[in-house]
């Protein structure tokens, strides 16, 4: 006798009850077609800068016409003195992308296209200063000359082994507002840059001058980039400019990676003894900070530039 079991095998099949996750996309408003996009997460920033057209634009080498700039006047020591700062802080890139990348900037693709192309610029302008102060050696570095505060050495353990142990805190507390932070201090550090390289090349001649306008004019890109998704985000919400607020209040752009010069301020008494670089430098903070809520604690480092100058 044939039994008939397709009757049975159906009825103990479970029915899934798991329903098409696509039939529950957003079909209208900011959120339409975004599966895992709704009113807590925040809008992808796109700002008016081409990321991809300075990706591609690429970047090489700053040449150093060594030879050429052997038969010419050597800097005075106070331009050497503050070109070695300069150095120093063009250097401080990876360490200020380290930052960046290691909290919730680094989610965001456009920072992160952008940074893998800027950290090539910054090393080899840091290079090109390297070359004007030392020649193309292979093992010569611009060096302080002042000896590092006793505390330096308790803010570099800071930097490197306490500071990433705090990287989930500053996560979890300021979440997708902390980008507003890193690209106001990086606007600021950039601006503060090309200014202070414009005033160094005014001061000099030849080749060391040529390569000065061109480092000048390759920070042009960064400032652009930095200024426009800083401003961006603060004045997208209260809470990125309070977070950047915060942020700016801890460090001083001027410290590269965390790390303070031990010439920083003798150099910044060279470069503020004309008006208008002093004006300059306080421009490249105050362009970020007047967006910002709540009093503006000013940057220490700056009180080393001069009330008055020729």
């Amino acid at each position: 006798m044939a039994v008939d079991l397709t009757g049975a095998a159906a009825a103990s099949t479970p029915v899934s009850t798991v329903q098409d996750p696509h039939t529950t996309l957003p079909r209208t408003g900011r959120f339409a077609g975004h599966l895992h996009f709704d009113e807590t997460v925040t809008p992808v920033l796109h700002t008016d800068f081409d990321v991809a057209e300075y990706v591609r634009r690429g970047t090489a080498r700053l040449e150093v016409d060594s030879a050429l700039l052997a038969t010419e006047e050597p800097l005075d020591e106070d331009l050497h003195l503050t070109l070695g700062v300069l150095q120093r802080l063009e250097s401080s890139a990876l360490a200020e992308s380290r930052a960046m990348l290691a909290t919730v900037t680094g989610n965001e693709a456009r920072i992160t296209a952008f940074l893998a192309t800027w950290l090539v610029d910054r090393f080899w302008q840091s290079r090109a200063l390297r070359d004007l102060l030392t020649g193309d050696h292979p093992t010569d570095r611009p060096s302080p000359r002042r000896r590092p505060h006793p505390l330096a050495a308790l803010r570099r353990v800071h930097v490197d082994r306490v500071q990433p142990l705090l990287t989930p805190l500053w996560n979890g507390t300021a979440g997708e507002a902390m980008p507003a932070g890193h690209m106001a201090r990086m606007a600021i550090q950039e601006a503060s840059l090309q200014a202070a390289v414009v005033a160094i090349s005014r001061r000099t001649s030849g080749e060391a001058r040529r390569v000065l306008d061109v480092i000048a004019e390759r920070h042009q890109a960064a400032v652009d980039f930095f200024v426009t998704e800083a401003i961006a985000r603060l004045t997208r919400s209260r809470r990125e400019a309070v977070i950047a607020r915060v942020l700016l209040s801890l460090d001083s752009p001027l410290h590269g990676g965390g790390l303070i010069d031990p010439d920083l301020r003798p150099a910044l008494a060279v470069l503020g003894a004309d008006p208008r670089d002093r004006a300059a430098l306080h421009r490249a903070r105050y362009e970020i900070t007047r967006l910002l809520p709540g009093p503006d604690l000013p940057d220490p480092s700056l009180s080393s530039l001069p009330s008055t100058g020729v």
